[in-house]
């Protein structure tokens, strides 16, 4: 009976040493490609990012909505909104615990702030500019002082 030479081929299966190759280059591109894919901490910077952004633009918008100064005070893993305690201008800042962003403690994250603490107006401006980087530039937003516009890009 005359077979075709891939049928020859598929009756004969892989050698042993084709078997040992093949697994090695799995074993290879395993070791190397899959912890590629189980790395947190790219998605960890970008929760970060995102979460400090929605909180920067809700102070800016609470600081309008109330008519009140609202504090931003950020910190090596942590930030927190403020208002005074007292009324809309005189007192102490004390953390506004009735927010959306209740947990400011970020893990695994290390946040820079220039300056580290900034204030909304009742206009939404802020006090300074603001350049905040997060995990040493793998993220980064400004607040412009002018108009209170927190660049996200």
């Amino acid at each position: 009976m005359n077979k075709s030479y891939f049928a020859q081929w598929y009756n004969k299966g892989f050698t042993l040493v084709e078997l040992v190759v093949i697994l090695l280059l799995l074993g290879i591109l395993s070791a190397v490609a899959l912890p590629k894919f189980f790395n947190l901490s790219g998605y960890q910077d970008r929760a970060a990012y995102d979460e400090l952004v929605d909180a920067v633009r809700y102070a800016q918008k609470l600081a309008v909505a109330s008519g009140c100064d609202v504090q931003v005070d950020i910190s090596a893993n942590s930030y927190a909104l403020q208002q005074h305690a007292t009324n809309c201008t005189t007192g102490a800042f004390a953390t506004i615990t009735s927010h959306p962003f209740t947990s400011n403690v970020i893990k695994n994250v290390n946040l820079l702030a220039t300056p580290g603490r900034f204030i909304f107006d009742a206009m939404g401006r802020s006090d300074s500019d603001v350049s905040v980087v997060i995990n040493g530039g793998s993220y980064s937003f400004n607040v412009v002082a002018e108009t209170g516009y927190v660049d996200a890009p």
